[in-house]
């Protein structure tokens, strides 16, 4: 397959609408990080002050071997955003995981912080790489905050070329999504993490670079490959907000509504697509079970929309009902608290009941492609059919401001509902009174939405 000659597994996410290092993994490897000079927090974002008229500086060190790398010294900047590309067979084992990361990092001897770590994953060892985007935070005058981000293409299309632009398009929108999220309205910025083995083809990538950042009129800076030589798409982004940031975690409040700003379950549609272009002997049981070929073809092709398109109205909406810069956050008028769902679905839920220590419950699973979900989690085609695609989050806010942020999302053509409240503080607890069941596949993965 050209993908694979490329360096590039394009069938690898699948069955997990992912091609990042499982999360469960990933946090059991850096809870063994016992002593190192880069303190990892990680978290779903990385955000300081904006000072008025500053722009924060942003130096880039990529590491092609993970075990000695060579570090350079940047004594002076006190955070960064860990991007890593790690190989499929230690990516898939906490202790493999956590060996390499803890070979990587003893190489330091500076302090950094690092909020922001993605991990994805690779069938070729020789294409591993650490990326560090460190951050240098400006002085001066506070009007509000800079946020960051960093991402990487998870998904792609393998019946389009790999010049095709969506791959690209996938990894700066993802990378932009998580500022939406927090309201961040100005000054957006990307930093591509891009490879590739030929010129020709690094051309390419770098045209469908200038040709989405010129549609959208975003300012980059190009760093230039990761230089090892196999196909490869990310991103890190900041942008501004002259609000406060809807995290008010630890004033989340019972009875407060919560709402998701699109529907779940758009990705299975994409891999049930593609399994029915990898065997034809499929589509007549996809057709057994209602699901056309056509339908799958419209799904796949609003899914790829919403991967590649900004969704820079979420922030407008958003950054609304925040309150403006150093002024008090009021209940009556403000979101409260904000979370991404996207790939994990359902599973973000969980994570957001820990993070604010209280009881959830679900009573509404609003589903994209229903159908196709269904029968993808019946089939054991996909672990977690409540995979969601860009555009799909957590807002939490009492009922009447709910009700007007549903209302101002519809008018931007999101499909916003309310999928649960708020039932009790003081301890971690979901309850999912909906049929979760048919959709997901995965028995161990289902015992973790119980607590």
């Amino acid at each position: 397959m050209e993908y694979k000659e490329l360096g590039f597994d394009p069938l690898r996410w699948i069955p997990t609408c992912s091609n990042q290092v499982d999360d469960d993994i990933l946090q059991a490897s850096l809870k063994e990080i016992k002593r190192s000079t880069i303190k990892l927090e990680p978290t779903w974002f990385d955000s300081f002050y904006y000072m008025d008229g500053k722009t924060p500086e942003l130096t880039r060190r990529v590491y092609r071997n993970l075990d000695n790398p060579i570090i350079e010294n940047e004594a002076e900047i006190k955070r960064a955003l860990l991007t890593f590309r790690i190989d499929t067979e230690i990516g898939s084992d906490s202790v493999l995981l956590f060996e390499t990361i803890r070979r990587f990092l003893k190489s330091f001897h500076f302090k950094v912080i690092s909020k922001k770590i993605v991990m994805s994953l690779t069938a070729n060892r020789k294409s591993q790489f650490a990326l560090l985007d460190y951050i240098r935070v400006s002085r001066g005058n506070k009007v509000g905050y800079t946020s960051a981000n960093n991402s990487t293409t998870q998904i792609i299309d393998p019946t389009l070329s790999p010049e095709s632009e969506i791959h690209s398009n996938i990894a700066l929108t993802m990378a932009m999504e998580n500022l939406n999220l927090l309201g961040c309205t100005s000054s957006f910025r990307i930093f591509p993490i891009y490879d590739a083995p030929t010129e020709s083809l690094l051309d390419t990538i770098r045209k469908n670079l200038d040709a989405f950042t010129s549609r959208y009129n975003i300012a980059m800076d190009d760093y230039s490959s990761v230089k090892v030589d196999s196909l490869f798409f990310g991103a890190t982004a900041i942008a501004n907000t002259l609000k406060e940031q809807p995290i008010k975690y630890e004033q989340v409040e019972e009875g407060m509504q919560i709402i998701i700003s699109n529907k779940l379950g758009t990705l299975p549609a994409m891999s049930v697509y593609l399994l029915a272009q990898m065997d034809e002997g499929r589509v007549s049981m996809f057709e057994n079970n209602n699901i056309s070929l056509d339908s799958l073809i419209t799904a796949k092709n609003e899914v790829l929309k919403s991967l590649s398109e900004p969704r820079f109205s979420l922030g407008k909406v958003i950054s609304k009902y925040c309150p403006d810069f150093g002024t008090p956050y009021d209940k009556n008028n403000h979101i409260t608290a904000v979370y991404p769902i996207m790939t994990d679905g359902i599973f973000a839920v969980a994570k957001f009941a820990r993070l604010l220590n209280a009881q959830i419950v679900i009573n509404n699973l609003p589903m994209k492609f229903d159908d196709i979900s269904r029968f993808a989690t019946k089939e054991l085609l996909v672990e977690n059919a409540t995979a969601a695609s860009v555009g799909c989050h957590m807002i939490v806010a009492t009922k009447d401001v709910a009700n007007l942020i549903i209302e101002d999302l519809r008018k931007h053509n999101f499909e916003p509902s309310v999928i649960g409240f708020i039932a009790r503080k003081g301890g971690p607890g979901l309850m999912i009174e909906a049929d979760i069941d048919k959709y997901v596949s995965s028995k161990t993965k289902l015992a973790k939405l119980k607590f």
